[in-house]
């Protein structure tokens, strides 16, 4: 928000410094992004040309006899509408323009100039008039030897805020007087408009279909003259970046920025209706807006129509069919409030960005859109000699929000750390014009509509300490009930990380936002899907269930720069409808620890996944693990290369390789992964408890067995067996060799067992291990059909 200094100084009878309010404003408001002159150009004055003579060495210059008050001066003129009787803006001798651009007194083919004839362009203001072409001529009424640019409104400070979000308020001139008579503590007047209504009978019918438009008043104004706004307005609209155009749309834009409520003014003749219908845009309906550009709306957008077709896009741009133009008679002023969502909605799928557009999207007070409306109609008579016909027309149905907050001075104090007495609040609080109810040490304010974005005591608490000043307010460490330190869950996941990353893994953190077919890539059965309501583009539209396809993304990334080794896993979350899943994702590819110098290579295969997951559960002292055939086929994995993880007959997670289909996409082969869901694993670690056990004093046994049995018994089936049929004195169990082929019956093969015996207490006897080893032989064969292999 630009705001001018001069137009500020309107509300206020105090002068304001516009240093002092740039201090002000970056310690107890809004951050000040710039301050600077409106026109950076000093030693100017207002001349009168007496003379305007052709040069006798140049075609195209004039030497000038120009009166600039106190003296007439010579000077050379090569603008081609400069002509006696002109009331012009000379930069005397020693004056600086913008850019660095000295005026010195010099001899042009021969002849003395002592200063130069300025345009607007060359001071910098190019905007502030359409119609000039050359120097600039002003008007009669100019005073011969003043100051031009204090004449024109152009002698003027611009103070240009950068808002946050919930500062609304701030994009209007009244809401940065409100503030600054906060800060400073000075008094703020503020008139009423005054409007002199012709008596008439209501020629308008306004309605509505459409709930996204609360409020609408249409005002008739009548026998209106389309010409140049004057300089005062013109000067205001330019310090706040807006380019003046004519009285109608000056005046529109100038209540704009003075109330912060958009105003639209039509052609009336041109609308050629006395019913004003607002309602949602039919689907495929289109409309030529001002900028001659034809428009396919949405059921979403919102249209004002003159009862059948569309005249306006509301809260983005006018109709081109009722533009406003020199030949103009009567208008039709809008003043509305409409649904701030669907505005945003509208002004970025079609690009157009506006003035307007960004008031209805962070929201405007709606108490003030019939006085917005008097104003406009005020200077409509002013300055457009314009007669108001009779009352607007209008419909209100609008909730009234409740603004009341409950805020103790215990809670201030609490929160802010400082001792804030009743007085100050107060005092604060009458600055503020916020209306207030005590007892005792407890305030019910009420908050006025034209700040907005009020939620709790919270945004009381920041008013206060912001006005009473930050730097007033004594730094001290939080008082918190117990030492800052990581939770068990954060813990839990350091650790995971600090173990992967020791098995050589590289940890990734990708993006949660993906397109539609990764979201479900890798999903066992149906999961609800959250969708993004106005997503950057149709590759972010969803939250995903899984981060194997980020992690698929990744490895793409680094296997086309021709690094073949990668190891990557990610701690992220699976998202729905119903809750967030924390996840356990890892991928592998290449060779893991290979020794280049011994020529030796360890390819990743599932073994070599499977057991980095077991070292991984290992670690953590989960035991009860369970890797099942999966019932369902896990899309986009091999179906004979993956299985699924349980902890205690609860289901974890998957591993696998991708399927070749899938390698393909990826141009490798023999990638690998795992998804294990994070909240199973870390119930489970919480379950554990941690205990020193001993190193036995007496040796272990070992007896190996190699079994014959039928190919489709897995395994860990043997295993299973062989620990419920021994005694304490059993302690591990691995497979050390699996064989089919020759020499074995088909349908058969070789599991091959090692057994390790160990007991605390004493010596294992041969007898006592021979034993348990024929008692397990004998279980194996009940059970599993398995017999020793010769």
């Amino acid at each position: 928000m630009k705001v001018s200094i001069n137009w500020l100084k309107n509300y206020f009878n105090e002068t304001l410094d516009p240093h002092q309010l740039k201090t002000s404003f970056n310690l107890m408001s809004q951050e000040v992004e710039a301050l600077y002159p409106l026109v950076q150009a000093e030693h100017l004055v207002i001349g009168y040309v007496e003379k305007a003579q052709q040069h006798e060495n140049a075609d195209k210059l004039k030497v000038c006899q120009v009166n600039v008050g106190d003296e007439s001066l010579q000077i050379i003129c090569g603008a081609p509408n400069v002509d006696a009787g002109q009331k012009v803006i000379v930069a005397l001798a020693g004056a600086v323009l913008p850019g660095n651009f000295k005026i010195k007194k010099a001899k042009i083919r021969g002849v003395e100039s002592n200063g130069m004839i300025c345009s607007l362009a060359e001071l910098g203001v190019q905007d502030f008039d359409k119609s000039e072409k050359g120097i600039y001529v002003l008007d009669d009424q100019a005073p011969i030897g003043q100051d031009p640019l204090k004449y024109m409104g152009l002698d003027d400070w611009v103070l240009d805020l950068d808002l946050t979000a919930n500062r609304a308020d701030l994009l209007s001139m009244r809401g940065v007087a409100y503030d600054v008579k906060a800060m400073l503590d000075i008094e703020l007047e503020i008139k009423k408009p005054q409007v002199h209504r012709k008596s008439s009978q209501a020629k308008l019918e306004i309605r509505t279909e459409t709930k996204d438009a609360p409020i609408y008043y249409g005002q008739i104004i009548e026998n209106i003259q389309v010409k140049d706004s004057p300089y005062w307005l013109k000067s205001r609209l330019l310090s706040a970046g807006i380019r003046p155009i004519n009285n109608v749309v000056d005046i529109t834009n100038y209540v704009m920025l003075e109330y912060g409520q958009p105003l639209h003014a039509f052609d009336y003749e041109k609308v050629n209706s006395q019913e004003i219908l607002v309602r949602n845009a039919k689907e495929d309906e289109v409309i030529l807006t001002l900028d001659e550009t034809e428009r396919k709306l949405l059921t979403t957008d919102i249209v004002i129509t003159d009862g059948k077709k569309p005249i306006a896009l509301a809260g983005v741009m006018g109709g081109f069919e009722t533009e406003v133009d020199v030949n103009t008679k009567s208008i039709l002023l809008e003043s509305a409030v409409f649904n701030p969502v669907s505005v945003r909605k509208t002004s970025k799928r079609l690009n157009l960005k506006s003035e307007s557009s960004s008031r209805y999207e962070k929201g405007i007070n709606s108490e003030l859109t019939k006085e917005a409306l008097d104003r406009a109609c005020e200077l409509f008579e002013l300055l457009a000699k314009g007669q108001v016909m009779g009352q607007p027309s209008y419909y209100n149905h609008m909730d009234e929000k409740n603004q009341d907050f409950y805020l103790s001075l215990e809670k201030l104090n609490t929160v802010t750390g400082h001792h804030f007495t009743i007085k100050e609040v107060e005092d604060i609080l009458r600055r503020l014009d916020f209306e207030y109810k005590r007892k005792d040490k407890e305030f019910s304010v009420k908050i006025p509509a034209r700040r907005l974005g009020f939620d709790s005591y919270q945004d009381i608490i920041e008013e206060i300490v912001r006005i009473y000043g930050y730097d007033k307010i004594g730094t001290s460490l939080p008082l918190t009930p117990s030492q800052g330190r990581l939770t068990k869950k954060q813990m839990f996941k350091r650790e995971i990380r600090q173990l992967f990353t020791s098995l050589g893994f590289h940890e990734t953190n990708t993006y949660s936002l993906t397109n539609l077919e990764s979201a479900q890539k890798y999903d066992r059965e149906p999961i609800s899907l959250v969708k993004i309501m106005n997503p950057l583009n149709k590759d972010r539209e969803y939250l995903r269930h899984s981060t194997l396809p980020a992690l698929t993304e990744v490895f793409s990334y680094n296997h086309a720069r021709k690094i073949s080794d990668i190891f990557l896993f990610e701690i992220g979350k699976r998202y729905s409808q119903e809750n967030e899943l924390e996840l356990l994702s890892g991928l592998m590819h290449g060779n893991y620890m290979g020794s280049l110098w011994q020529k030796q290579m360890n390819p990743v295969d599932f073994y070599l996944i499977k057991g980095l997951i077991e070292r991984f559960f290992q670690d953590l002292k989960i035991s009860n693990i369970d890797y099942r055939l999966s019932n369902k086929m896990i899309p986009n994995l091999h179906p004979g290369i993956s299985a699924e993880i349980y902890i205690e007959n609860q289901y974890c997670g998957f591993i696998g390789k991708l399927h070749p289909e899938e390698e393909k996409v990826l141009d490798a082969k023999d990638i690998y992964v795992f998804e294990l869901e994070l909240d199973v694993i870390y119930a489970s670690h919480e379950k554990q408890v941690k205990s020193f056990e001993p190193i036995s004093k007496y040796p272990s046994v070992s007896r190996d067995i190699a079994l014959l049995v039928d190919q489709i018994i897995p395994a860990k089936n043997l295993i299973d067996t062989v620990y419920q049929i021994s005694n304490n004195s059993l302690k591990t169990v691995q497979v050390f060799d699996v064989y089919q082929g020759q020499h074995l019956e088909n349908g058969k093969k070789s599991v091959a067992l090692q057994l390790i015996f160990e007991n605390n207490e004493k010596t294992l006897e041969t007898e006592e291990v021979d034993q348990m080893v024929k008692r397990i032989i004998k279980a194996l064969a009940e059970k599993h059909q398995a017999v020793l292999r010769q």
